[in-house]
């Protein structure tokens, strides 16, 4: 069975009248902040479009069962939480060529992309040509945080469907149903520094990387309104873990793309520019964390880096 899908009525009313009107877009993009459930949800219309039950999707028929355990033979899954850029190409290529063939067993061949945002721009114009005459029966599904990453060209062919953030109640109230033997304190911290349910689920089931996420928030308090100095003392404090450095680099790519959201929108602190030259640079540095440089002068680098940024507007 689905678990329950909490709060964005609006997006599950949307669903539901693809469904029940029997007129399913060829391209969908959800969208919505990290941890808004973008990839639950495409799942869930993917089930939606292979389900046999009288009211898809019902999340327990075989063809439902088989699409929530990934093994459904006409729904197939690309992309996910690499750096900006990683979704190659020669993955679109792969994605073309077989879509042209007939589903196995369902009325619709289905393409999950998920983190359609990091699509380079060859990869986005080989999508284009199919989702400018996509076959009968495919259907794309393409999630992203971001849709402002993605060329003016893509979106005109996509049916955008929001997931918005929760409010620190809502979020609460999900955690309380969720996760009922966690001390209320614990989910109140939590919820008041989560936008989304997932948000919150990290920090309380994530281990160390609260510490990320906390350190993460005083980070971009410092890109704004401190100094260099100050931003490198508040990288300092993570350590000098290759692995909390690259955890902490995805971690404000996330949250650099949410206030890239607002700042289009007219919102925030800081302009649409400095957040994209922001993501920029951690693109750039999260390929030399990767490749194993040194920790100290990565970090002193990303110092320099992320306040250079927010130089002009």
């Amino acid at each position: 069975m689905f678990s329950k899908f909490y709060y964005n009525q609006r997006a599950l009313e949307t669903l539901a009248a693809f469904t029940t009107g029997g007129r399913f877009p060829h391209a969908v993009l959800l969208e919505g902040p990290a941890g808004s459930g973008r990839r639950t949800f495409a799942l869930r219309m993917a089930a939606a479009l292979t389900c046999r039950g009288e009211k898809p999707p019902c999340g327990s028929c075989p063809q439902c069962r088989k699409v929530l355990a990934g093994q459904h033979p006409d729904v197939e899954l690309y992309g996910g939480d690499g750096g900006r850029r990683s979704f190659h190409i020669e993955t679109i290529r792969g994605i073309r060529q077989g879509a042209y063939i007939r589903p196995n067993e369902a009325p619709s061949r289905v393409y999950i992309l998920a983190g359609a945002e990091n699509m380079t721009v060859q990869a986005q114009n080989s999508l284009l040509k199919i989702l400018e005459e996509p076959p009968e029966h495919a259907v794309f599904i393409l999630t992203a945080e971001n849709r402002n990453l993605l060329l003016p060209t893509i979106l005109s062919r996509l049916q955008v469907i929001r997931l918005d953030r929760l409010t620190p109640e809502e979020v609460a109230a999900a955690l309380a149903e969720l996760l009922p033997e966690q001390p209320a304190e614990q989910r109140r911290w939590a919820a008041e520094n989560s936008q989304t349910i997932g948000q919150a689920l990290t920090l309380l089931q994530g281990g160390g990387q609260g510490k990320v996420i906390a350190v993460a928030d005083r980070v971009l308090e410092q890109m704004a309104h401190g100094s260099e100095y100050a931003l490198l003392a508040e990288l300092e404090k993570l350590g000098r873990k290759r692995e909390d450095l690259l955890e902490l680099c995805r971690v404000l790519r996330q949250k650099l793309s949410r206030q890239l959201t607002q700042a289009v929108a007219g919102e925030g602190a800081l302009s649409p520019r400095q957040l994209m030259r922001a993501l920029e640079s951690l693109d750039t540095l999260l390929l030399q964390v990767e490749q194993n440089g040194n920790v100290l002068l990565l970090t002193a680098l990303l110092a320099g880096r992320l306040k250079a940024a927010m130089g002009s507007r």
